[in-house]
């Protein structure tokens, strides 16, 4: 009987901690943060800087030869279900000072 509730206990801690453990914050590396945003801007990215990251996105400043763009993309849960190649967040990235709502 003593066995059984041992075993039961640390079946629910291993239980416990696994799930914890997968709910950390997955940020997207430098690396990848320069790469998706040439690919979206279109020209060589050649600084990535003022990275913020509010857990559910992850905020940064590309620099071009042409200026400055703010990106903005997905990080968190998402960035984790991407890794494993089921889908490709959006990534957006706006000159510096544009508004994301056209004005009327």
């Amino acid at each position: 009987m003593k066995l059984h509730l041992s075993l039961t206990k640390i079946t629910v801690l291993g239980a416990l901690f696994l799930g914890a453990s997968g709910c950390q914050t997955v940020k997207p590396t430098e690396d990848s943060m320069k790469e998706r945003a040439q690919t979206v801007i279109g020209q060589p990215v050649s600084k990535i800087a003022n990275v913020r990251n509010d857990s559910t996105l992850t905020y940064y400043t590309a620099y071009t030869a042409a200026g400055e763009y703010n990106c903005e993309q997905p990080s968190g849960v998402i960035m984790a279900v991407a890794s494993m190649g089921i889908m490709t967040p959006p990534l957006s990235c706006l000159p510096k000072g544009a508004s994301p709502i056209p004005y009327q």
